[in-house]
Parts: structure tokens; sequence; C-alpha cells
């Protein structure tokens, strides 16, 4: 039985399709990194599901678009969903969560007036991004391992420790308050092919000190 085949097609930059390429490297799976360019754009979106980016081409055939989705088939494919229902739900919620956080980082970076970008940029180091590492550490200290989820490597752990490196150095000094998270990113990203995959990217902060 031959090999499936996967192209992975995004931009030039780094974004959304980081945790697919980190789910891939952990892997060690081949793939085709398709990356198109700004000005290529206008050509290859009429062929892409809902024209969006990123989209994984399965065996150049089927074509799956939405980032959170292609990492959930890539994790159940290759056994990182955890090994039970209720082990796959956890894993769900690890990387809604992280979803959610990062989606109100991201209304800081689009948001254009001052006084509302310094009022959201409090909520989050505040309320948002604490609450969110709080429930990791209990999390974290009730499966009294490595892992988020279970006792195996899940797509809730690279998806924890992708979403950290994202930080700027302001606000990663709040996992000083959280030593559990902060030892499960070490751990992480200690992984050979997890610390080079990260190696090879360049520097990026999804998250900004307004």
């Amino acid at each position: 039985m031959s090999e499936t085949r996967f192209k992975l097609m995004y931009s030039e930059d780094r974004g959304k399709a980081d945790l697919i390429k980190l789910i891939l490297a952990y892997l060690n799976q081949s793939y085709e990194d398709f990356k198109i360019k700004p000005s290529e754009w206008n050509y290859y979106k009429s062929f892409m599901p809902f024209e969006q980016l990123p989209v994984l081409i399965i065996d150049d055939k089927v074509r799956i678009a939405q980032a959170t989705t292609i990492a959930r088939f890539l994790a159940k494919k290759f056994n990182l969903h955890g090994t039970s229902d209720i082990e796959s739900a956890l894993c769900d919620m690890v990387v809604e969560q992280i979803r959610e956080c990062g989606d109100f980082a991201s209304q800081i970076i689009q948001e254009v007036d001052s006084n509302k970008k310094r009022l959201l940029n409090q909520k989050y180091l505040s309320e948002i991004l604490p609450k969110t590492l709080s429930e990791f550490e209990k999390m974290l200290n009730l499966n009294g391992n490595n892992c988020i989820v279970g006792s195996q490597l899940t797509w809730a752990d690279l998806a924890l420790a992708n979403s950290l490196t994202w930080l700027d150095e302001f606000s990663f000094q709040l996992l000083r308050d959280y030593p559990l998270v902060k030892k499960h990113n070490q751990y992480i990203l200690s992984m050979p092919r997890v610390n080079e995959w990260f190696r090879s990217q360049k520097p990026l902060s999804v998250y900004k000190k307004a």
C-alpha cells in the first residue's frame, strides 16, 4: 500500500499553519510545504475551499481547509488524539481554549484606537491569559505527568507549546506563576524534532505589548 501524500498550502509567513507543521515535524512525516507568495494568491484562492489558507491536499485529491480541522485530522490519523473518547474531548478542549485566547490577543493587534487597545491589553494580561494558564496548571497537576491529557503525548501538548512560543517576552514572564506549565513547555521543546523545527523557524510574536 502506497504512503499517503500530503501537500500543505500556506503563505510564506508563519501563522495558522504552525501547529500543523509542528505536528508533521514531530511525526517526522514527509509533506510538500507549498508556500504561496502574496502576488500568487489571487490565482490560487479560487481553488481553495472557502478561498482561505491553510489547506491540506491529500493524494492530490481531497482538500481540507481550517487550521484546527487539519491539525485534528492529523492527530486522529497518527494517534495523537488521546486513547479514549474522554481524552479526545479533553484534547479538543485544550486546543479550543488556546484558540479563544489567541483570538483575544489578535483583537489587541488589530485595534487601532489607542485607548481601547490599552484596555484590551490590560484585560488580556490580568484576566484572559492568567485564567487560561491557571486552568492548564490545574490539568497538569491533576494528570501528574509530563502530558496535559492522558499518559501519552497528544496534539494538545504540541498546541500548548506552540502557543507559548508566540508570546512576547513581557507576557511570557507570566509563566513564572505557573511552574507546571513552564515545566511542560520545557519538556516539549526539549524533544529533538520539536526543538529542531522551532530552531528552523524565524522568530514570531502574535501578541505584542500595547
